[in-house]
């Protein structure tokens, strides 16, 4: 991506990584920060292979991830289900929490525009444009980064197009080589629109991505967190049948 950051893609990279007794996978290895201006560490980020099941992101409809009632489920409640030995591998992260207005062309909507917006301070009037927390959700960027490209249309083509367009039959290599899309599940991401109070971003089941209401409740919830600098992977092939351990 733009920094740097290096990422698995295509339809089921060798990514499993064994957490919490659970099958999960590695988004990649980023430079990111446990505080607010804090150090940069290389981490690990990986996502829960299997959702949570459909959940509103927020039940107040408000489009706030530091007050979201699906942030204080998955860093409450859920977060006290890992077990203890997953949870001393989990640290505080600063995760960005920029947003959009703007995404359905070529000119505003392609991977590497909402990897910047994410990272921006476009937000409604009055949200926060970042969340210090150990339990997030992936961004829509890392949807669109994860793709492989096929050989109709190949990783540049796909990174090209607007992800509002990637249901369209003509690009369906793009969805359809990319390990986070999922054609039976709508997905949440953590990113918020900008120009209301209540719309944040969600991969569909056709996997284009687009606004939703917050408070509803047709999409899932795929959990996502920074491994600290400290773990490392200690076996494992990475195969669903053989993932990577940590320690």
């Amino acid at each position: 991506d733009p920094d740097g950051n290096v990422r698995y893609m295509g339809a089921n990279p060798n990514n499993y990584v064994s957490f919490n007794n659970e099958l999960w996978r590695i988004i990649g290895v980023f430079d990111v920060a446990s505080s607010y201006g804090g150090p940069i560490e290389k981490r690990l980020k990986i996502i829960r292979d299997e959702s949570l099941g459909k959940m509103a992101w927020d039940s107040g409809n408000v489009n706030d991830w530091s007050q979201a009632s699906l942030q204080e489920y998955l860093n409450g409640e859920y977060y006290n289900t890992i077990d203890s030995v997953s949870q001393s591998f989990v640290g505080d992260t600063y995760w960005n929490l920029g947003g959009t207005e703007t995404y359905t062309s070529a000119s505003n909507g392609l991977a590497s525009h909402f990897y910047g917006y994410e990272r921006g301070t476009t937000v409604y009037s009055g949200r926060p444009t970042y969340w210090i927390g150990k339990i997030g959700l992936m961004y829509p960027s890392d949807y669109g980064y994860a793709t492989s490209g096929g050989t109709t249309t190949n990783r540049a083509s796909c990174l090209a197009k607007e992800l509002f367009s990637w249901n369209s039959s003509s690009y369906s290599d793009c969805k359809n080589n990319d390990y986070l899309y999922n054609s039976s599940l709508y997905q949440w991401t953590i990113t918020p629109l900008s120009s209301n109070s209540n719309d944040v971003f969600i991969v569909n089941a056709a996997g284009l991505v687009n606004r939703y209401n917050a408070y509803g409740s047709s999409s899932s919830a795929s959990p996502v967190l920074y491994l600290l600098s400290t773990v490392e992977i200690t076996g494992g092939e990475g195969t669903s049948e053989n993932p990577f351990t940590l320690g």
